[in-house]
């Protein structure tokens, strides 16, 4: 069965709904997409708001996000390559509940693969070697059932973020993808954020390069800051997620730190599972539990409240879903 593929609107355009892209410029490099809101292009009104354009939204009101580092499809990886595990990924994912997934290390077969799996989802995202299908993915999978994609765009972490490249001492292309997220205004059962898009943003950093990472930390704080400003309204929630390939005392970290919440810090109820979040494929009962091992994260804006965090660490046929732990949060409005 086909599925609707969400599109990458043309940014200039009163069509794209919100955003137009310009570049700005940094002392560390050009950098690009500031953020301009066009006055003509409103938002839709929900008939949940109240007269003065607030949203009612119950604290109780749940989604969750995950982030998932794929492993990337390799044949010396053995029993533990892909194809035996495709159908084990697709079942963390629909069992976990989670309405955004931000995936790391996917090839183009292996996204395409997954989103054939998961019917009520779609994906946003390209291939780091190119722009298109070559390469790794950071790509962006959403709940179409309560959910659609306003705007979507993959760049580079690199000092020419606009284009395929390496960036500072990076081993490698690396690159991040961002989503604005919309709750369907068709399908009023279901709770996400109202009628105001969210800002979800998912990356894979080096795992050489320090001075890359901290880099590419600062890159993706600018670019949230730019596009969370829509125009006159209020700031946009955003959730930055990602393989990190950074412990939580690195500089990288800290950056992310000054500016979001670490989801595993902030958890209402106590973090589940693992804390270390790379395995190696090494089934080890207990393990992982080295906070210096921790290199996958989700963090969020102050606008959420985090219910939740767990390290999936599941076992099938004596293997793990894949290298890393999927990281499952469960969020809800805290305030607007």
């Amino acid at each position: 069965m086909m599925k609707a593929r969400a599109m990458h609107l043309d940014p200039f355009s009163c069509a794209s709904g919100f955003l137009r892209i310009a570049v700005s410029a940094r002392a560390a490099g050009v950098m690009i997409f500031a953020v301009m809101f066009f006055a003509q292009c409103t938002p839709e009104r929900d008939s949940s708001a109240t007269g003065d354009g607030s949203m009612q939204i119950s604290p109780s009101d749940e989604f969750k996000v995950m982030t998932f580092n794929l492993r990337y499809d390799n044949p010396g990886d053995g029993k533990n390559q892909w194809s035996n595990r495709k159908t084990f990924a697709a079942d963390v994912v629909r069992n976990s509940g989670a309405s955004i997934i931000g995936i790391q290390e996917g090839l183009h077969h292996q996204v395409v693969g997954l989103d054939s799996l998961l019917l009520d989802f779609t994906y946003v995202g390209v291939g780091r070697d190119d722009g298109e299908t070559q390469g790794e993915y950071t790509a962006i999978f959403v709940d179409t059932t309560h959910l659609k994609v306003i705007e979507e765009a993959t760049f580079w972490l690199s000092e020419t973020p606009d284009r395929p490249s390496v960036g500072w001492d990076a081993s490698m292309e690396r690159i991040a993808t961002y989503a604005l997220v919309m709750r369907r205004l068709d399908r009023p059962g279901s709770s996400f954020y109202g009628n105001r898009p969210i800002l979800v943003v998912n990356g894979h950093f080096d795992h050489r390069g320090e001075t890359s990472r901290t880099q590419a930390a600062l890159l993706i704080q600018d670019k949230t800051e730019e596009l969370r400003q829509f125009g006159a309204m209020e700031s946009v929630p955003v959730i930055v997620m990602g393989d990190f390939n950074a412990n939580p005392s690195s500089e990288a970290i800290d950056v992310f730190s000054s500016f979001l919440t670490d989801a595993y810090h902030a958890t209402i109820s106590s973090p589940q599972g693992p804390v270390a979040t790379f395995n190696g494929f090494e089934v080890i009962d207990g393990g992982y539990q080295e906070p210096e091992g921790r290199i996958d994260y989700v963090f969020m804006s102050d606008e959420f409240a985090v219910n939740s965090y767990a390290a999936i660490n599941e076992v099938r046929d004596g293997r793990y879903v894949s290298d890393h732990f999927p990281i499952l949060v469960g969020l809800s409005v805290q305030k607007r």
